[in-house]
């Protein structure tokens, strides 16, 4: 098989240098496309989006050319649903996210502070560090981030819903991340084959484990 062209799409308030451990695990077995959004890591100083179709568009102007696979963990796996659903090829890796037919809607209204924030994201399964809570500086800066990125993920949630993609999907999830649910149920967004994997780890999977990860990518490209 020669090297797959993979995309990467991090999880919330995260930037495309989230994945150095991943990429490292896959060495140059793959010829990687980072994926930063507005409003995140190189991209700081842009507006965010909180509009899941603006998301996908800015995903699919900077990807600049043939993707074969598309990574994307929590947040980023309803994106990368988005982007293979628009490109049609690429098949995709959902990492640590239920499927978005079954996620209900978040509560937004209640949102205005960096601890309401958090705790939204917390209910969602993602982390927020607690010094990030209790630094008046850090929390200036974080909680805009964080609000930004919870109304993006409801507006993935009604986007993602009925989405059908026409290729396999793997389907890879921490054994202590509790906050994901009915994994199998990604069945519904594919018209392939979905392969559902348990791996040590939390819900930042491709931190806590990224060899796992890697690995089991591989052998999934392999086996297809």
């Amino acid at each position: 098989m020669s090297r797959p062209i993979m995309a990467f799409i991090p999880p919330s308030c995260s930037g495309a240098g989230y994945f150095h451990k991943l990429r490292a695990a896959f060495g140059d077995r793959v010829d990687v496309r980072p994926v930063e959004l507005p409003g995140h890591g190189r991209r700081a100083q842009e507006d965010a989006v909180t509009r899941a179709d603006l998301a996908v568009r800015d995903v699919l102007r900077r990807l600049g050319g043939r993707v074969d696979v598309v990574y994307g963990e929590s947040l980023g796996a309803y994106i990368g649903l988005g982007v293979v659903y628009a490109l049609g090829a690429p098949r995709l890796v959902a990492a640590s996210n239920s499927p978005p037919s079954v996620r209900e809607t978040i509560r937004l209204d209640g949102v205005n502070s960096i601890e309401t924030a958090a705790a939204a994201m917390r209910a969602l399964g993602g982390e927020i560090p607690a010094e990030v809570v209790e630094d008046p500086d850090l929390a200036e800066y974080a909680y805009p981030l964080i609000r930004d990125d919870l109304y993006l993920s409801q507006s993935f949630n009604e986007y993602a819903r009925d989405i059908k993609i026409p290729n396999d999907v793997l389907v890879i999830a921490g054994e202590r991340d509790s906050g994901v649910r009915r994994l199998d149920q990604w069945s519904a967004h594919t018209r392939g084959r979905c392969d559902v994997v348990r791996l040590p780890g939390g819900h930042l999977l491709s931190m806590d484990n990224p060899d796992g990860v890697a690995k089991t990518v591989l052998d999934w490209l392999e086996a297809a």
